[in-house]
């Protein structure tokens, strides 16, 4: 009885071991393919770019008027880049971390109405974001400036930081949740005491996925920074980036020098939206490591 049962089974059996079988080699199929086009974008930049990255003039000076000579480097979009994205975080990640609270702890028509305002600004194309940005505050400032170009990765940044702190206060345990509010704290002191500090890890993932999101927008830039051939700490006036030292070189390219700059601060963004993703990986590792031992 056992055998002929055996024999009836055994076909389904094999028939499910062979789909199982398949579907791990499509995945495995699908996701070479997906590294296809990085590992080949990554290598060209890496190859024809670490030259440049490689010398500390390129880190330290400043690019040259003339983009056709030699010599020169980044130092005003390295910094450009990192002043703007570093405003632009303290712009949306209170108001993103806010909207998320407000969904979680409040609800209502006025949460679902936001919710969906984020939904479709983050569908928005970044060019779009620049060129409201323009017309909203450059028009109004009279000049370009690295506050503009801040508002506008800030936008930019907004969806991704409010939806990934809504997901993880929405996973904070229950039972925390509702001990919190049976002890009688108020609303405020146990979102700031209980439930924020329990997803530190995974806003500050979602906060830096935000930024890698934003550090590499070109469009906004053009319309609201616009750029600058000369060192600057001052938010008030134009301001270079990393994507606009790219894109102008790169148009450039005819002429050696500025196709090998335009190459190495490439290399150099990739590295940098490399680490904040592998910062963001680790903390979120980290969070599910610590949750398994509790």
């Amino acid at each position: 009885m056992a055998s002929d049962g055996a024999a009836v089974f055994a076909p389904t059996g094999g028939a499910r071991r062979f789909r199982a079988n398949l579907l791990v080699v499509l995945a495995v199929v699908a996701l070479l393919l997906a590294l296809i086009p990085l590992i080949a974008v990554f290598g060209y930049v890496f190859v024809n770019g670490i030259r440049s990255l490689l010398s500390l003039d390129f880190l330290t000076q400043d690019p040259p008027a003339d983009l056709s000579a030699t010599g020169g480097g980044v130092r005003n979009a390295l910094v450009g880049t990192l002043e703007m994205t570093g405003l632009a975080s303290v712009i949306a990640v209170p108001i993103g971390l806010g909207v998320a609270i407000f969904a979680i702890e409040v609800g209502g028509g006025l949460a679902r109405a936001a919710r969906f305002l984020i939904d479709v600004l983050s569908g928005l194309p970044s060019i779009v974001v620049g060129i409201f940005v323009y017309a909203t505050v450059v028009v109004t400032q009279g000049h370009f400036s690295g506050f503009a170009g801040s508002l506008a990765l800030a936008i930019v940044m907004l969806p991704v930081v409010t939806v990934s702190a809504e997901e993880i206060l929405r996973l904070t345990p229950r039972p925390i949740a509702e001990g919190a509010r049976a002890l009688g704290l108020a609303r405020w002191r146990a979102i700031l005491s209980v439930f924020v500090p329990i997803g530190l890890s995974g806003i500050v993932t979602g906060v830096l996925l935000g930024v890698s999101r934003a550090i590499g927008e070109t469009a906004p830039l053009i319309f609201t920074s616009l750029g600058n051939n000369f060192f600057t700490l001052d938010l008030n006036q134009p301001m270079q980036a990393l994507p606009l030292l790219i894109y102008r070189n790169a148009l450039n390219s005819a002429y050696a020098s500025a196709r090998d700059r335009a190459f190495g601060a490439a290399l150099l963004l990739i590295l940098i939206v490399f680490g904040f993703n592998l910062v963001g990986r680790w903390l979120t590792a980290r969070r599910r490591l610590a949750g398994s031992r509790r």
